[in-house]
């Protein structure tokens, strides 16, 4: 299982104790810190290409783009 929080960074040491007594009596396998400022998250990453996808119709309909022999369908929109 998997728990994302989004920690107020003031407070965070304490949650960090915590993290470490649950790791040492074995009721959590592991954790990880991860920054939001600095990392792109998978989250990002699919709201980012979905934000593209307007322009990326827009080219195709203009020429741009590469033609390959893929087609996709798309049936009850």
């Amino acid at each position: 299982m998997q728990l994302q929080l989004n920690v107020n960074d003031a407070k965070a040491n304490i949650l960090f104790d915590f993290l470490e007594i649950f790791k040492k009596d074995n009721m959590i396998n592991d954790y990880k810190i991860i920054d939001n400022q600095s990392e792109t998250t998978y989250d990002d990453e699919v709201l980012n290409d979905i934000s593209q996808i307007g322009q990326a119709l827009q080219d195709a309909k203009n020429g741009q783009g590469t033609k390959t022999s893929t087609i996709v369908t798309l049936q009850n929109v």
